[in-house]
């Protein structure tokens, strides 16, 4: 979905949905819109907050996070903590920010990561070979049988990352050498907050729940 971080949601691009939220939340000394698109940089300086112009070399598909937080941590140095918010994630407020922090501060970890009750149990997932499948984890058995002949309820709870929220110590990106380290908060989004803006579709769904429709 190109251009999605500026797709239009009920009138509003989605990236207003997440400055709004992180400037409601008064917790951040600094907001960054980092990126490598003009239209984007524009509009979060008439939204008040401070841009950085990514380089293409770490602004493609394929480009870790890692890359992007340490470059934007270079041009604003001297912070303990990052917050990382996609615009793809329009259903995450102030509060769920807030709540974020809180579970973050409480514990013990290098960063915390939003995630959700996984949709497709990946217990039951395949890879295609020359038209024939092959189980992804084909030594994955439980009492004999193996787990993708099983109920899912069966299988026991999985959960799936989603994009709501990232925050980590900046000492993680500089021990680990990723955002993410290896001990991670886990950080449960409720009714809306994990919802993914990927698709046309997924941005169809979330205009039909913001107008009361679904």
């Amino acid at each position: 979905m190109p251009g999605k971080n500026m797709a239009m949601l009920c009138g509003k691009p989605l990236l207003a949905y997440t400055i709004h939220s992180a400037k409601l939340s008064g917790v951040f000394k600094e907001i960054v819109l980092t990126s490598n698109w003009d239209k984007a940089l524009e509009y979060g300086k008439q939204s008040g907050v401070r841009t950085i112009l990514r380089p293409d070399w770490i602004s493609g598909d394929r480009s870790h996070d890692f890359e992007f937080v340490e470059h934007t941590l270079k041009e604003f140095p001297g912070f303990d903590v990052f917050v990382l918010l996609r615009p793809t994630s329009p259903f995450r407020t102030a509060r769920t920010i807030e709540r974020a922090l809180r579970v973050f501060l409480e514990g013990k970890c290098d960063s915390l990561r939003a995630v959700g009750p996984t949709v497709n149990h990946p217990r039951k997932s395949w890879r295609v070979a020359g038209g024939y499948l092959e189980a992804y984890h084909p030594d994955d058995t439980i009492e004999g049988f193996p787990a993708y002949d099983l109920p899912t309820q069966a299988l026991g709870e999985v959960y799936c990352q989603n994009g709501c929220i990232h925050v980590a110590w900046t000492e993680t990106l500089k021990k680990y050498g990723n955002v993410s380290g290896r001990t991670i908060r886990a950080f449960f989004t409720e009714g809306w907050e994990g919802l993914d803006i990927n698709t046309p579709a997924d941005l169809a769904f979330a205009e039909m729940i913001m107008r009361g429709k679904a």
